[in-house]
């Protein structure tokens, strides 16, 4: 009898033990093995950092750059906070990001709307269905609280403290960041956080003590704690009440607040267990820089001196808002959710803090002019295009000075990107600096165009402005990067490969290239291979990764390839085009899903159709065409393409036999190839309007020129 009793006696006191203790078994929230804290400092600056030593010691340990803060609108307000924790751009507003205390009333107001949750929730909003509504029309689809879902389906819990409260509304941005898909965090407290000071904007501040005892308690429990440090936001809502001297005064002494609570975190931070994060989900104080890119720093494990970079953006010193989340589960190993960000990387660098400064001044400044620049140029476009059209039109005739004058300025307009790419190599961060070196540049273009013979010139460019865009996409834009016509990191549609104003001039100068090459070399098995190894570079993921444009190139190309072989554009070659297109997509998709572990565009729109169907592409397709519907209606492009189409209609009709004689065989194929690709592109693209309009007036410029070139607008005597 005894014998059966210690048996049983130990299999009750197993099952007490296990009733007790297993919630230990399926959830991590006993004790945590890493933290991941992340400080807001919403609308910090690279020019305050100077005045925080604490933050410059972090910048000299770990890793600094600059991110990308857009939200689905803008660079400020709550939508950019959303949008790091979701899978793409998100929109929210303040009416959305209503977050309490899950206490009292607003506990009940939270059940009452969505139901009882499962859970000892602290923080939580009250307002999440409404932020789904107002992202029911959004293009993207984002996938809302990502990164809160994933700590959460991986037994991980959260925590939020502060807030950016006025004494009259309330401003709880950061819970947007941890919050799980149902608005929910674990821990927190983002109710009873600020103290009263009269010295600070609205006679409030946030109480870093208080903050600093409940951290001790919930660092224990929470693997992600965001803290919302505030008084910046209050500062930048406050402003417009304050003189300079006054502002500026109240800014640094939040600025030493927000330094010695960074300070006090690090005291009680393990290292090897656990990561920093300090950011400023929206755009620098707009009073102070006019920069909308913001700093972020990481210090921590595996994040040591140097800057940043991702596979989103393949830019040293530069990340996205989407890059957040997929570095804060990488830390703490666990599966990330539907995401487009990748994990931040460090890359060793000395001087970080220089460089960086000198990045963001260049890139200001490029987003500044880029605009400007590109509209100067389409303008002189223009002017040219009608007054040789009128000359055509009216049949007038001019001297060889007058031809000459309009051989030379043809010249600089086809060299004009060229020197837009010449003058981004140089450390150019003023916009003095920018307009003193385009006006040198275009003298010595200038003086060349006089000196040299303007045909053989105009071939030479051609083939020059071929190279050179081959070896910037196969150096990931190390050339172009800071050109205006490159892609914009500020505005964050593309941040390598080959974009649409850069598309437009290659596909012009590919066409015409391979044009005047068969002039030379009737050698077609060579043609077939350079057209196969453009839409390679326009169309690789780890390259071009531009869609529009493969599908662009591949048009050009089949067609240069049917007009090499002589063949006849019927209904039969038509299907295979469209077959190879098809082909060469799916190609491109399948490779990008296998070598990308976060694939591009292409990639995860397979990945789409493979789970939702082909509707996807249907969607996809409107929202291009709608894209450019709107382009055509509001952009100053419609202008440029409307008058190089006229000026095409006019010579086509009034020199077509004379077209027939002055130009080669190569050359006119060259030229079609290029209609049919900006045809192609502009329907293909969401931009396809600048690729199409770039790209018709480069060839544009070109015939022009071989038509003033030949003498037949020259008076009868003059050519005698």
């Amino acid at each position: 009898m005894k014998s059966t009793r210690v048996p049983t006696l130990l299999v009750v006191i197993l099952i007490v033990m296990v009733y007790i203790n297993g919630p230990a078994f399926g959830q991590r929230d006993s004790q945590v093995n890493k933290n991941v804290y992340m400080v807001i400092a919403n609308q910090l600056s690279l020019l305050d950092i100077e005045k925080m030593p604490n933050l410059k010691s972090l910048i000299h340990e770990g890793s600094f750059g600059l991110m990308n803060i857009r939200g689905l609108n803008g660079y400020n307000g709550a939508e950019c906070f959303a949008t790091i924790n979701a899978s793409s751009k998100t929109y929210a507003s303040n009416i959305s990001s209503q977050f309490y205390n899950l206490e009292g009333e607003y506990k009940d107001i939270y059940e009452t709307r969505f139901g009882s949750f499962h859970g000892e929730y602290q923080v939580g909003n009250i307002e999440i269905g409404r932020l789904y509504n107002q992202n029911e029309d959004n293009k993207y689809a984002p996938y809302i609280g990502a990164l809160g879902d994933s700590l959460h389906n991986s037994g991980l819990k959260t925590a939020v403290y502060g807030n950016s409260d006025t004494d009259e509304e309330a401003i709880r941005y950061a819970p947007l960041i941890p919050m799980d898909s149902k608005g929910l965090v674990d821990y927190g407290n983002i109710d009873n956080v600020l103290i009263e000071d009269k010295d600070y904007p609205y006679g409030l501040r946030t109480d870093y003590e208080k903050i600093l005892g409940e951290l001790a308690e919930s660092k224990n429990k929470a693997s992600l704690i965001v803290i919302d440090t505030g008084d910046l936001s209050r500062l930048n809502s406050y402003s417009s009440s304050l003189s300079n001297d006054g502002f500026q005064e109240k800014r640094d002494m939040i600025l030493k607040d927000i330094d010695t609570f960074i300070g006090n975190l690090l005291d009680d931070i393990d290292r090897e267990k656990s990561l920093l994060m300090v950011i400023s989900p929206n755009s620098p104080e707009e009073r102070i820089d006019e920069s909308k890119l913001s700093p972020i720093i990481i210090w921590g494990k595996d994040y040591k001196k140097g800057t940043v970079t991702s596979s989103t953006t393949n830019r040293i010193g530069i990340v996205t808002n989407l890059d957040i989340a997929s570095t804060i589960t990488d830390f703490l190993d666990i599966p990330m959710i539907k995401t487009s960000g990748n994990v931040m990387e460090h890359i060793d660098e000395d001087n970080v803090y220089a460089q960086i400064n000198s990045i963001n001044s260049r890139l200001n400044l490029t987003s500044k002019v880029r605009t400007k620049t590109l509209t100067t140029y389409g303008i002189i476009s223009v002017i040219l295009m009608v007054l040789i059209s009128s000359i055509v039109l009216l049949k007038l005739k001019i001297d060889k000075l007058m031809g000459s004058i309009v051989e030379i300025s043809l010249i600089i307009l086809y060299s004009l990107p060229l020197i837009f790419f010449v003058i981004s190599l140089f450390n150019i961060n003023s916009m003095i600096k920018f307009i003193i070196s385009l006006v040198i540049a275009i003298a010595v273009f200038i003086t060349i165009s006089i000196k040299c013979r303007r045909k053989l010139l105009l071939f030479l460019l051609t083939f020059f402005y071929f190279v050179l865009i081959v070896m910037d996409i196969g150096t990931s834009g190390m050339i172009s990067k800071y050109s205006v016509l490159s892609h914009d990191p500020i505005i964050g549609a593309r941040y390598f490969g080959i974009g649409n104003e850069m598309l437009g001039l290659f596909l012009a100068v590919s066409m015409l290239s391979l044009g005047l090459l068969y002039n030379r070399f009737n050698k077609k098995t060579i043609f077939i291979i350079i057209i196969l190894s453009l839409v390679v570079l326009v169309g690789h993921p780890r390259l071009g990764a531009n869609v529009g444009g493969l599908i662009s190139f591949l048009a050009a190309g089949l067609y240069f390839s049917i007009e090499l072989f002589e063949k006849k554009l019927n209904m039969k070659n038509l299907v295979l085009i469209g077959l190879s297109i098809a082909i060469a997509i799916g190609l491109f998709g399948f490779i990008d899903v296998k070598i990308n572990q976060n694939p591009t565009h292409l990639g995860r729109l397979l990945l789409q159709v493979k789970d939702e169907g082909l509707l996807i592409v249907e969607n996809v397709v409107v929202r291009k065409l709608l894209m450019n519907v709107k382009l055509v209606g509001t952009s100053f492009w419609t202008k440029v393409l409307l008058c190089n189409i006229a000026t095409h209609a006019i010579l086509s009709i009034l020199y077509r036999d004379m077209f027939n004689k002055i130009l080669e065989k190569g050359t006119k194929i060259a030229y079609l190839s290029c209609i049919v690709g900006s045809i192609i592109g502009f329907i293909a693209n969401d931009s396809g309007l600048i690729l199409s309009s770039i790209a018709i007036n480069m060839i544009s410029i070109f015939f022009l020129f071989v038509l003033v070139n030949s003498g037949v607008l020259y008076r009868k005597q003059e050519v005698d």
